[in-house]
Order: C-alpha cells, then sequence, then structure tokens
C-alpha cells in the first residue's frame, strides 16, 4: 500500500498526555529543582503516571524500586520546554501541539511506506505539511534524508504527504524558543491552559511560566577538562521523535540562544544505552549525526535513537508500534523486545520511556576553552510536535590552555627604521592591522613608498614580496616637517 495523496486525515483532537518530553540526567539539571519535594522524594508509582513524573533509572533505587530502579530524583525536570514552536516562525505560541495524524498500515517488509492515511471526512483540506504553512514567513525542512528522520519516514521530503515537514527538528536549532533553559508548563501566562504535558505542577520552588534561565545556580559538582571527551546522559518520558544538540554558556552571561550558539559541542565516538542507572547494562551503538542544514551552521545534532514506530525481524509491526499514529519510523538499534511500560526489560523502542533506559553521549570540549563556570544546555527539537524541550546544567571547566601571544609590530624609530626585533605573522594584512593597531605615530609623518597613510599619519606598507616572513618594515615614521 503507497501512501495515497486524496486519502489525508489529520485530526485536531487534544489528545490531553499523548505527548513526549525528556530532561538531561547527568550533569544533573537545574531544572530539578522541585526534586526535594513530594511526591518526587518517594517512591515512583507502579505502573508510572504521564504527569507530574519524569523518572529516571539509579543504581541507588535498587532496593527501593527492585526490578525498575527508578526514582523522581529528577522532579519535573521534563516539563520545562517551549511549546508551539515550528520553523520559520518568529515566536512560540505555547500552545499549538502540531500535527496528529491517523493512518492505516499494513505488515510486510516491502515496500516500507506501506502506510496511507485514513480519508478525511468530505475530503477536508490537509491543515499541516507543506501545503499548509504555520507561519506567515515559513522555512523550508533541510532534514530530508529518510535515514535522519524519526517518524512518517516514508513520505517524500516537501510532498503533501509530509506533514512534519515544519516541525523544529526538520531544520535543527533554528526554530523560536521561549526560553533556551526551558519555561515550566511550556509556556507563558496566557497562552493557553496547558495541555500536552504542560501540566507542570506548581511547587514551592517553581510554578507554571516561571523561566529556566532564571532558575538559581546549581552546582552540580562535575567539573570537565578542556579538550577532553566527557559524557552526558538524558531520558525519555515519553517520545516525540526529533533530535537534540548540546551548547556552553559561560556563567553569568544572560541564558539565551545567541550565547549558546556560540558554544556547540560535537559528538564524539559512540553512544550508549544504559538500563538500571549506573553499573547497569550498557550497549554502544552509533548515533546518526546531522550538521548540515543546522543552526549555528555546521553544529552538531544527533537524532533521537529510540523509534516510536519500527518492524520486527519478520516484518511486523513492532510490539507497542505507534505507526497508527506517526506512520513509519525507523529500527532500532539494540535487540527488539518490544516497547517497556512497566521499565524493567532492555528495550529500546517504543512511545513511552523506557523508563528505566538513558541515553549517554560523549561531547568533546574544545581544547582552548577558558576555565570557569559554565551551564550545559540540551535543545532537543521534536519531530512528532512543535515542542522543544531543554535542561541546562551547571558545570566547572579547568584548562591548561594558554592561548598564544598575538604577534606584535613593536615600536617604530622617528627616522623611517623598523621594529628593533623581528615579528613574524601569517601575512602582509596581519601585519599591516598590528602596525595600525600598535604603532604611535602621533605627530610624525613619512611620505617614502611605498607606502600609504594609516591611522595618526602612520604610512603602512602597500607592496609586499611573495612571502611575508616578519612585520620589519610594516611601518615607518619621521619626525613631522616643520
Amino acid at each position: 500500500i503507497k501512501l495515497n495523496c486524496t486519502k489525508m486525515l489529520v485530526i485536531f483532537a487534544l489528545l490531553r498526555g499523548a505527548t513526549g518530553h525528556g530532561a538531561v540526567t547527568y550533569p544533573p539539571p537545574r531544572n530539578a529543582i522541585d526534586s526535594d519535594e513530594h511526591p518526587w522524594i518517594g517512591s515512583i508509582p507502579y505502573p508510572v503516571p504521564f504527569e507530574p513524573w519524569c523518572p529516571m533509572p539509579s543504581a541507588d533505587a535498587a532496593v527501593s524500586d527492585p526490578g525498575r530502579n527508578l526514582t523522581g530524583a529528577n522532579g519535573q525536570a521534563c516539563f520545562w520546554f517551549s511549546n508551539g514552536c515550528a520553523i520559520g516562525c518568529d515566536t512560540c505560541d505555547g500552545s499549538t501541539r502540531g500535527p496528529i495524524p491517523k493512518f492505516t498500515c499494513a505488515s510486510g517488509t516491502f515496500p516500507l511506506t506501506n502506510c496511507s492515511l485514513v480519508p478525511p471526512p468530505q475530503h477536508a483540506p490537509m491543515p499541516y505539511g507543506p501545503t499548509a504553512p504555520i507561519c506567515a514567513k515559513p522555512l523550508n525542512a533541510t532534514v530530508c534524508d529518510p535515514t535522519e528522520r524519526t517518524v512518517n519516514t516514508g513520505a517524500e521530503c516537501g510532498s503533501a504527504e509530509d506533514y512534519y515537514f515544519y516541525s523544529p527538528w526538520r531544520r535543527p536549532g533554528s526554530a523560536p524558543v521561549i526560553d533556551s533553559c526551558g519555561i515550566a508548563g511550556g509556556r507563558n501566562p496566557g497562552q493557553g491552559d496547558g495541555g500536552f504535558g504542560a501540566q507542570y505542577q506548581n511547587t514551592t520552588h517553581a510554578r507554571v511560566g516561571d523561566r529556566g534561565s532564571a532558575l538559581p545556580h546549581t552546582p552540580s559538582g562535575v567539573t570537565w577538562a578542556a579538550g577532553s571527551a566527557v559524557e552526558v546522559a538524558w531520558t525519555l518520558q515519553a517520545n516525540h521523535g526529533g533530535g537534540y544538540s548540546y551548547r556552553l554558556c559561560p556563567l553569568g552571561e544572560e541564558l539565551n540562544e545567541a550565547c549558546f550558539q556560540k558554544y556547540p559541542l560535537n559528538f564524539f565516538g559512540p553512544s550508549t544505552f544504559r538500563w538500571g542507572g549506573e553499573g547497569g547494562h550498557r550497549q554502544a551503538f552509533t548515533p546518526t549525526v546531522v550538521s548540515e542544514g543546522t543552526t549555528p551552521p555546521g553544529s552538531q545534532w544527533a537524532k533521537n535513537p529510540i523509534p516510536r514506530a519500527w518492524k520486527d525481524a519478520q516484518g511486523n509491526w513492532g510490539h507497542g508500534s505507534n505507526h497508527l499514529q506517526t506512520g513509519h519510523g525507523f529500527q532500532p538499534s539494540c535487540a527488539d523486545e518490544g516497547q517497556d511500560p512497566n521499565g524493567t526489560e532492555h528495550s529500546c523502542t517504543g512511545m513511552w520511556g523506557p523508563y528505566n533506559l538513558e541515553i549517554i553521549d560523549n561531547v568533546m570540549l574544545p581544547v582552548e576553552l577558558p576555565a570557569g563556570d559554565y551551564v550545559l544546555g540540551w535543545r532537543y527539537d521534536c519531530e512528532e510536535s512543535n515542542q522543544i524541550w531543554q535542561s541546562c546544567s551547571d558545570v566547572s571547566i579547568v584548562s591548561n590552555y594558554i592561548p598564544p601571544t598575538p604577534p606584535h609590530c613593536g615600536m617604530v624609530t622617528n627616522n623611517g627604521g623598523v621594529a628593533k626585533d623581528p615579528v613574524y605573522a601569517a601575512s602582509s594584512c596581519a601585519c599591516g592591522q598590528l602596525c595600525e593597531q600598535t604603532a604611535d605615530c602621533e605627530g610624525w609623518t613619512f611620505t617614502q613608498p611605498p607606502f600609504k597613510t594609516g591611522p595618526n599619519n602612520c604610512y603602512i606598507r602597500t607592496e609586499w614580496g611573495p612571502a611575508v616572513d616578519n612585520c620589519n618594515g610594516a611601518c615607518y615614521s619621521a619626525k613631522k616637517s616643520i
């Protein structure tokens, strides 16, 4: 069965709770600010309800929660996000959830795109995708490769069936956010009553509409060394596809996109599934990293490795596959055990959780990163919804890096002389710029060619040989004529 343009339906039903959220677990995020309050300080319910829990696995919970190792130590960290955000929009509206299609899908290994939309009632127009821009000045998706997408991967990029064309993941990093560290409940006050994971529970620490960037500095105890690969981890409470990036912003600067976009971090080596917390079962996998069409340009974003819809080895839809809502997804990177709603197996598939699973990534810190305190920002751009999930963690970075001393043109004499000592530079341009910056020629003049007048009556060389070995002769000055 092939996708049929004449058979389309997008349901506007507000399926409360039919959403997905995730959060960083290591380093511990500021967003877990309410983890010391009830009910999060107590035991995780069985089964796990959607709200207000953001369960995370921990070896420390092996006694209190045997078989799952789940704890509420992350508080409501997974409910700090930006809702109603799409590529090409100037702002997030706080409420627009995004497409919720309904498919009919057949089993079998071929063709891959064997899902069709349920016919719309009375041939209703298609309200999502390229034919129905969300914003006045839409941007086209840059993530088009099916291997880099997570939901409805059988649809041709930009076709009428590409319902998630304007979702944040389809142009990573470009969609606006309400706050770069998330906002409690995903919306500003006045932006609706909150659905799709926006039911943040007010506590003595935070309330709906509080901004993550205003949360207090919360030392995590994590110290990293510049120039090293470091381990970070996150969990899914529920699955909206898409992908994510790690960034840094120096502590003390405004925690906004402009700051975080100055310090994007690259992924390094394989990533790892870990079930049950530290010391638990592990399995390495190769992440799918996207760096073309990202914001800032060239920044690296990793695809969410947990498929929401997939097929088993026999070509049948996997146990718990959500293909009837999202179409075809992609194949899992671990042995397919089906969706694990209880968080007791070694699953890496499904719409919910798996709650006992952490995704561990390695990111490389730039060697030239100055020592100091930083905020690690995790930005997760969803594909199945118009949501952007965010976590911010405080870290310290030590460094032995000593910035190189820039070349200096030295002092000039008053008789048309040159710098006293050879000063090396990479180009004539560098020599000329350095001369302008460092030579104090006030009250001096010199007109011997090949020089041009520079600032303060300095004269900068205009002719250079095929190679510039040093800055000697870059600038001359002489006593002002009387």
